[in-house]
């Protein structure tokens, strides 16, 4: 169930109306778990098991670990292996199937292999879970409730953002009172989403989807302009999806974090990955960098750990060697980058800041490399992405197609971005409006007016689902 649909703003009405009316905690997540699981079936019916089998699990390894600290760790790797074996199963099976009977020289059929809803996304959460309770960093969930509804949460459950244990369990301690500063809230952060994902993202992928279909067909500039399309479609689409989870939650009294932070001024690719899916990145940092030993260990240490970290990510993006070279070249650039600080660190630059003409160079130069690591993501092949580039520098003529959204959505950012600069020292600026005020009312009256006339009519998926 899509959240920009009729059903699902009914389904979200009933269940706010029906916490609204139900003050016990207790029977609060009962009525989400039920709601979430309803949620959840609607996408795909099929897997609802699997969701429920691998939530129970993590909690009952939660409760031996905790139990049983002579073996907890025994039962930490136990339920991490699991979860990537399950991951890894229906995720990277043909994946690495078929590239090693291409190593072999062997013919392999691919198997037909559903990818159930959402499962990179609940599977992390089940892995932040036993890993906090081996970690301390939170206490043992006794009640079974808690954690099926922790990894099972509607709002975020497809697409995240990837709440750590420790950030959302500790918010199911008491009941959730609808409030109207929460609904005003929520719904400003999800109308946002909806215009970021409607009028931006789906207009802006007729550009790319015509001209990555045919890059043959089309000069070197209009490639251009569809390279940049792109590089603004997957961020207004990933972070219109994140601003809906998020209102949806910020109305019923939750809070999911941030997960965007306006990646394209980021000024190096460690920088990018602070702003850009922070939810992912953090996890990463979290449960794969400080356990191999983050930068405890020497430089040359640190810098393998960084790499095999970014590595990693690119993998989870998708089973392809085309996300696998995406992460490698993250990875590779995450690596210089962090050589480059450290001997900087050693030999400090005389008179470099913020605000210098080199800062910003250093965010052009970054949004360059970020927008064309982008091709090989959009494409899901090496080769394509690679004619794609190749074709953009060559300066070769074809259909010349300059889309205006493309232009106007630029501007847009553009103006964005040094509001944030100026305003609120490079982080986003953009704050719920207080309706209690008329000319508010009137702002957010004409962005639903403007959202819905400009909207692209049309059946579009969320990018990041299909992770």
């Amino acid at each position: 169930m899509s959240f920009i649909s009729i059903k699902f703003a009914l389904f979200l009405c009933v269940v706010i109306a029906l916490m609204c009316m139900i003050k016990d905690n207790r029977k609060q997540k009962i009525l989400l778990l039920i709601s979430s699981y309803v949620f959840y079936s609607m996408g795909d019916i099929r897997f609802l098991l699997l969701l429920i089998a691998v939530s129970g699990l993590m909690y009952f390894l939660g409760l031996r670990i905790d139990s049983d600290r002579l073996n907890a760790k025994k039962y930490l790797v136990l339920g991490v292996v699991v979860d990537v074996v399950v991951l890894g199963i229906f995720k990277y099976f043909n994946f690495f199937a078929e590239s090693f009977s291409n190593l072999l020289g062997i013919e392999y059929t691919a198997l037909n292999i559903i990818l159930p809803l959402g499962i990179s996304f609940y599977i992390f959460q089940s892995i932040s879970y036993i890993a906090d309770v081996y970690n301390h960093k939170i206490e043992v969930e006794k009640q079974p409730l808690n954690v099926l509804l922790y990894i099972g949460f509607f709002p975020q459950i497809v697409s995240g953002p990837i709440v750590k244990a420790h950030d959302f369990l500790p918010q199911l301690k008491n009941s959730h009172v609808i409030t109207w500063e929460n609904l005003s809230a929520g719904g400003q952060r999800f109308l946002i989403g909806l215009f970021k994902k409607k009028v931006i993202a789906d207009r802006l992928a007729v550009c790319v989807d015509a001209v990555y279909a045919a890059p043959e067909a089309y000069s070197s500039f209009s490639i251009l302009m569809a390279v940049i399309s792109y590089s603004l479609q997957i961020y207004y689409d990933f972070s219109g999806y994140s601003d809906m989870a998020i209102g949806i939650a910020t109305m019923m009294g939750f809070d999911l974090g941030e997960n965007f932070n306006l990646p394209y001024l980021a000024k190096n690719p460690s920088d990018f990955w602070r702003r850009w899916h922070i939810s992912l990145s953090s996890w990463f940092r979290d449960y794969v960098y400080f356990p191999l030993g983050g930068s405890r260990k020497g430089k040359l240490k640190t810098y393998t750990n960084l790499f095999i970290t970014m590595l990693l990510s690119g993998l989870w993006h998708g089973a392809s060697w085309a996300f696998v070279a995406w992460g490698a070249f993250h990875a590779l650039a995450s690596v210089v980058h962090k050589i480059f600080s450290d001997v900087r660190k050693k030999k400090p630059a005389k008179g470099a800041n913020d605000n210098s003409i080199a800062g910003f160079a250093a965010v052009v130069i970054n949004y360059i490399c970020v927008a064309l690591l982008w091709v090989p993501f959009r494409t899901n092949d090496i080769g394509k992405a690679v004619d794609i580039i190749r074709r953009m520098f060559s300066f070769k003529t074809g259909i010349h197609y300059i889309y205006d959204y493309t232009i106007v959505f630029v501007i847009i950012l553009l103006v964005i971005q040094v509001i944030a600069i100026l305003r609120n020292k490079w982080n986003n600026p953009i704050k719920p409006l207080d309706l209690g005020k008329f000319w508010n009312k009137v702002v957010v009256l004409c962005f639903i007016i403007l959202t819905f006339v400009f909207a692209y009519i049309g059946d579009t998926a969320f990018i990041y689902a299909q992770f």
